[in-house]
């Protein structure tokens, strides 16, 4: 039996040159962002850099994937294109707003200050 696929890729827009991202259920937290990772490299081969990533049933990312969502904009805004994230639930929105480099770097705290 084929696995259920557990994001999709629909293309939108007048141009059809916006991909919107979804979950087609909820993944496990643990591994949502492997599926991300691998929906925004199909993207970047196909040379799609206008991306709407739909959140709904993500209620809570976990760093890695909030971190993949800031690595994949970074090399979409490096190609003029953008991700826009859509139905952000309050505790999403809250997880991603308290996220910041030294809750995701592993910073040796001997060498820090030489």
């Amino acid at each position: 039996m084929a696995e259920k696929h557990k994001i999709v890729l629909r293309r939108i827009g007048e141009k059809n040159d916006i991909i919107k991202i979804m979950f087609s259920e909820d993944p496990p937290s643990d591994i949502a962002h492997t599926y991300l990772a691998a929906a925004f490299g199909k993207c970047f081969k196909n040379k799609l850099y206008k991306i709407i990533l739909d959140m709904k049933g993500i209620s809570e990312p976990n760093y890695h994937f909030i971190a993949t969502i800031i690595e994949a904009t970074a090399k979409v805004r490096s190609r003029n294109g953008d991700i826009k994230l859509i139905n952000v639930s309050e505790a999403a929105n809250h997880t991603i707003n308290s996220f910041n480099a030294y809750t995701y770097l592993t910073i040796d705290e001997k060498k820090k200050n030489k």
